[in-house]
């Protein structure tokens, strides 16, 4: 113990309480409360004799074995013995508090506190992990200042009825102070080692969902506090919030390029969307998606809700039809704006090409589609592969194809000869010599030039009407009634269609032809092709005109489906109805107070970007309410005899003067 021995001997010996001179007991050491039961305790020097005794013995027990003390040693000296071992049990007990309960005291209040993302950014990432920016809130950390060192963490999955899933990957904090009975914000810029991709996918696929999700952090952290060095055990549950993109779209999409080596159309727009998410996603440098296309669920009939519900989900009926192409993908709190490319690849299989036939046939035709997204694929970093499934709306170009037509007589009246360029001659009016029908305006409706050809589209009124009439034929200064009949309700205007001898119409149009001037009409005459101009150029060119499939049967009275002229396919190859149906309609617009005919065309066309291309078969577009501007020739119908007297003097008329409509 470090005291002094006493010396043995009887001398030594602790004297009596007789001897001392007291009673056994004397003086009251504490006097009883009022309304204590309980007897007063008297001070007693006999109890102090005892309890010092007691405090002593061991030690003079010791110092007798030595022969240091004999057994009647001093009260003085047990008392000495006790006053000196006294702070020295104390200081012992002290040390064993510290020692044994500090540690559990952080501990619990290490279990007792939470933590909450207040942001993080990942990116840039590589074959082996990602960084990782992150900012973490630490509340009920406890009553005393504390510093945590550096440490490793251990990320895991959520995993029901487990303390923690598979492990995702190991994260390194740096040296971070706690504050005193205040929230303590921890921030780190570390690198995540990814310990297994298929953990990662598992614990990011729902953020990117927009579903919130729990991540498990485990470790072991060294924390500084009153001065001691406490290891303590981290277990804690970290939410993670939904990464919803909201109101993704793609605009000002424009074809670019195509390649009929690789089978691949490349389309650029640029994408937005909105971001409500603490979680960032930086420098992710280019990623490339899977891009899928529903026709089914894409059909302008289906309504916007249902539409996006359908092809937002991958599905038995979601085909892929090519590659999204992200540049510099970010994704940040907030409006995001991106440069895209989408790469529709016919050489996916049958079922894609009659998908990306469908999608660019209703983009063209204006109508919002919805694309849907997996990804990223082939990354450096094959963690983050398949991740993200997000639709993108495709809004639909903003003009039509075609954004006009002008029915004229030298287009819809005389027709042009498909042989010579020339005005078709009044006997040779057959289909396959003589073209009729209306120029067509149109641009594309991107940054460059498009090439379409074998056009086929059916064209109706926005309305169905009828129409009696009576044609004339002048012979010299007398109009003779050439034939009276009726023609049923239709909607159906015309079929129009891209034929040779289509640019007799345009002397000057060159498309790549010959320098040789009688070559160069040749294949003009022959060409059968539209090439449309980037915006903001506006094309003209002509479409020929022909009855619809029925048509005649659906307008003419029984038996009166054949030539109308006296039943010469030279003179007139068309059915009477057709044969006035443009000059009926426009007199009967122009009843209305309407200088135009506003007519919706559905049909399809081959296109053709640089040697790529869409067959027509595949191809298809509806164009809504498309203007059809006439001139008065065309309600004052008069066709004779090409040139000289005898075309003055011989010729059929119709004017709107002599059409009845029904009352309304």
């Amino acid at each position: 113990s470090g005291l002094p021995l006493l010396p043995a001997g009887p001398r030594h010996m602790l004297p009596t309480a007789a001897e001392r001179g007291f009673a056994a007991a004397d003086v009251p050491l504490v006097t009883a409360q009022s309304g204590d039961s309980a007897p007063p305790r008297r001070f007693s020097f006999a109890i102090v004799q005892a309890k010092l005794s007691r405090c002593a013995t061991p030690f003079v027990a010791g110092a007798q074995a030595a022969g240091r003390c004999s057994s009647r040693c001093s009260l003085k000296r047990r008392t000495a013995c006790c006053l000196v071992l006294t702070p020295v049990i104390s200081l012992a007990l002290a040390l064993t508090l510290a020692l044994a309960v500090l540690p559990l005291c952080v501990q619990m209040f290490m279990d007792a506190a939470t933590i909450s993302l207040v942001n993080c950014s990942l990116g840039p990432a590589d074959a082996t992990g990602i960084d990782v920016a992150i900012a973490l809130r630490l509340d009920n950390g406890g009553p005393v200042a504390a510093t945590i060192r550096a440490f490793d963490a251990v990320l895991h999955t959520q995993a029901d009825g487990a303390e923690a899933g598979a492990e995702i990957g190991r994260l390194s904090f740096p040296t971070l102070p706690m504050a005193a009975s205040a929230p303590t914000l921890l921030s780190t810029t570390s690198r995540l080692r990814v310990s297994s991709a298929a953990a990662f996918r598992a614990a990011t696929a729902p953020l990117l969902r927009g579903e919130a999700s729990e991540w498990v952090v485990r470790g072991e952290a060294t924390v500084q506090v009153l001065g001691r060095s406490v290891r303590v055990r981290l277990r804690k549950r970290l939410r993670m919030p939904a990464t919803r993109m909201e109101e993704m779209r793609a605009t000002d999409v424009s074809i670019e390029r195509g390649d009929n080596a690789t089978g691949v159309l490349t389309v650029a727009s640029r994408v937005s969307f909105f971001s409500r998410s603490s979680l960032e996603l930086v420098q992710m440098g280019a990623l490339r998606v899977h891009a899928y296309y529903d026709a089914g669920a894409n059909d302008p009939a289906v309504p916007a809700a249902e539409r996006r519900a359908r092809a937002g989900r991958l599905s038995s009926s979601s085909v892929r039809v090519g590659t999204v192409l992200l540049p510099d993908y970010e994704l940040r709190v907030g409006y995001n704006e991106l440069e895209e490319q989408i790469h529709f690849d016919q050489s996916l299989g049958v079922e894609a090409q009659e998908a990306i036939g469908h999608f660019f046939g209703r983009w063209l035709s204006g109508y919002e589609q919805t694309l849907l997204c997996v990804g990223p694929v082939g990354n450096e970093a094959a963690f983050l592969d398949n991740i993200s499934v997000t639709t993108t709306e495709v809004l639909g170009v903003p003009t039509p194809l075609f954004t006009g037509g002008l029915m004229a007589e030298e287009h819809t009246v005389r027709g042009w000869d498909v042989t010579t360029g020339a005005s078709c001659d009044t006997f040779q009016q057959q289909t396959g010599r003589c073209v009729k029908g209306a120029v067509v305006y149109g641009k594309a409706p991107g940054r460059r030039s498009l090439l379409f050809r074998d056009l086929v589209y059916d064209a109706f009124f926005d309305a169905p009407f009828e129409y009696s009439a009576t044609m004339r034929v002048h012979a010299g200064p007398l109009p003779i009634k050439f034939a009276s009949f009726a023609c049923r309700p239709s909607d159906k205007f015309a079929r129009l269609r891209s034929v040779p001898g289509m640019w007799a119409f345009a002397p000057g149009h060159n498309h790549s032809y010959s320098p040789d001037p009688a070559v160069a009409q040749r294949q003009r005459l022959a060409d059968s092709t539209v090439v449309l101009e980037g915006r903001p150029t506006e094309g003209a060119f002509f479409l020929a005109a022909e009855p619809q499939p029925g048509q005649a049967n659906e307008t003419d009275p029984p038996g009166r489906t054949g030539p109308c002229v006296l039943g010469l396919k030279d003179v007139d190859p068309f059915d009477c109805c057709f044969t006035t149906r443009f000059t009926a309609a426009a007199c009967y617009y122009q009843a209305r107070g309407e200088d135009s005919i506003p007519i919706t065309a559905s049909g399809n066309a081959t296109l053709v970007v640089d040697d790529w291309e869409l067959p027509a078969a595949n191809f298809g577009a509806t164009i809504a309410r498309v203007p059809i501007g006439f001139t008065s020739a065309l309600t004052d119908f008069r066709v004779g005899i090409n040139g000289g007297p005898l075309g003055r003097q011989f010729f059929l008329e119709f004017t709107c003067e002599d059409i009845a409509f029904p009352p309304a």
